[in-house]
């Protein structure tokens, strides 16, 4: 998206079309502040805001004051040096809403800004003004920016450190983050306001109402324990599903005794060590899952018989782990180089029963199969466990 936006604004022909666009620039923030807002994204939303407050202060003084007078030089340079410190700050408030103590808290901090720096600037000794433009990094070619010394160093420790938390633990928020600041420090490096300034701006607000939109998506479609699709996309499967399908109801046998016994923590990794060999499946088929211990699959243009060796080759690969407990402390993630446990690791045997049904029969619905589906599961566990139950019926 921000590669995009720079050959747009290098590319003559292409540039009278941002033009044409730029009226509607101000609405990506608010659409932006709203959607973070309704989604509880707490710190996509003073992000969001921040810019927004950056990209109108630079076109103040770019049209209004004028970028070149000392006090509006002076300002730029504020902007510049305090956008991205703000933009590390709100990394670290917690997602607990703009309302709470601490959100207020923010909002203050965000809205004093302008009336300090102003204070500052206007105190008649210039000290302020020199200290934004300090060249601290003498020696080093910066004729390819405009930004002050303070504000590369600035711009350079927020990347470092939001770099370095996107690769700890990816996710769509961290990389908007990320993204959105070297996007605001193009615009601040294409001059005080203008074009390219306002179009890099709406490019960081779009970068993170695209992550907001991403994490709703997330959210509403990904199981976050297990990582599979959740019950909503098995349901939305099911209505597009037209022809021939299959869909395996899978169960994990005892599984109350695992949380009874072992406690929660050790149920939570027995259902993501199933979810893993779920998704992996063969077949063509696609997991879900459905609910508590509760899984399904769908095999789509595959008649029930023709799924049985790719279920019974899941059931096996499972009932033939050996699931070690985790302890208290072991990371999530295998080390290179693991170090030996101080006492034996308790070992339990999971295994799952299977049910599975068709769609062979033109007066059944999806919601029949899964019910049929269901009933073979139940069949399974109460004839043994560990197994694999097909529907049987004559074939139409």
């Amino acid at each position: 998206m921000l590669l995009v936006a720079f050959l747009l604004l290098q590319w003559a022909a292409a540039r009278e079309w941002v033009v044409d666009f730029a009226p509607v620039y101000p609405a990506v923030f608010v659409i932006g502040a709203l959607q973070c807002w309704r989604f509880h994204r707490t710190r996509l939303l003073f992000a969001i805001v921040l810019l927004l407050m950056a990209d109108r202060v630079l076109l103040h003084f770019a049209f209004g004051a004028t970028a070149t007078q000392p006090m509006g030089g002076a300002i730029v340079n504020a902007v510049a040096l305090l956008l991205p410190l703000n933009l590390l700050a709100v990394v670290v408030v917690p997602e607990r809403g703009p309302t709470t103590l601490r959100g207020l808290l923010m909002w203050l901090v965000i809205i004093a800004q302008p009336g300090i720096v102003e204070r500052l600037l206007g105190s008649g000794e210039g000290w302020f003004a020199r200290f934004l433009d300090a060249r601290v990094l003498e020696g080093f070619y910066f004729g390819w920016t405009s930004l002050p010394h303070l504000s590369i160093l600035a711009f350079v420790l927020a990347f470092v450190v939001l770099v370095a938390r996107l690769l700890w633990e990816p996710n769509e928020e961290k990389s908007a983050q990320m993204w959105a600041l070297v996007a605001a420090a193009f615009a601040l490096n294409a001059g005080a306001g203008g074009l390219n300034s306002t179009t890099y701006f709406a490019v960081a607000g779009l970068m993170i109402v695209q992550a907001v939109i991403d994490v709703s998506y997330r959210l509403a479609y990904q199981d976050a324990l297990t990582g599979l699709p959740t019950r909503r996309g098995f349901n939305e499967l099911l209505e597009q599903l037209v022809g021939h399908y299959t869909v395996a109801m899978v169960d994990v046998d005892h599984f109350k005794q695992f949380n009874d016994k072992h406690g929660h923590e050790v149920g939570d990794q027995v259902l993501r060590m199933v979810a893993a060999e779920l998704g992996k499946v063969s077949g063509g088929g696609k997991a879900f899952r459905y609910g508590g211990e509760e899984f399904t699959i769908v095999f789509e243009n595959k008649r029930v018989e023709d799924t049985q060796p790719h279920l019974e080759k899941l059931r096996a690969t499972i009932a033939g782990r050996v699931f070690t407990i985790r302890g208290a402390f072991r990371p999530r993630k295998k080390p290179d180089q693991p170090k030996p446990p101080k006492k034996p690791r308790k070992t339990l045997k999971v295994t799952v029963s299977i049910g599975a049904a068709d769609s062979t029969d033109p007066k059944e619905t999806a919601e029949d199969v899964v019910k049929a589906a269901d009933q073979a599961l139940y069949t399974a566990k109460q004839t043994g466990r560990n197994k694999v139950w097909l529907r049987a019926r004559p074939r139409i």
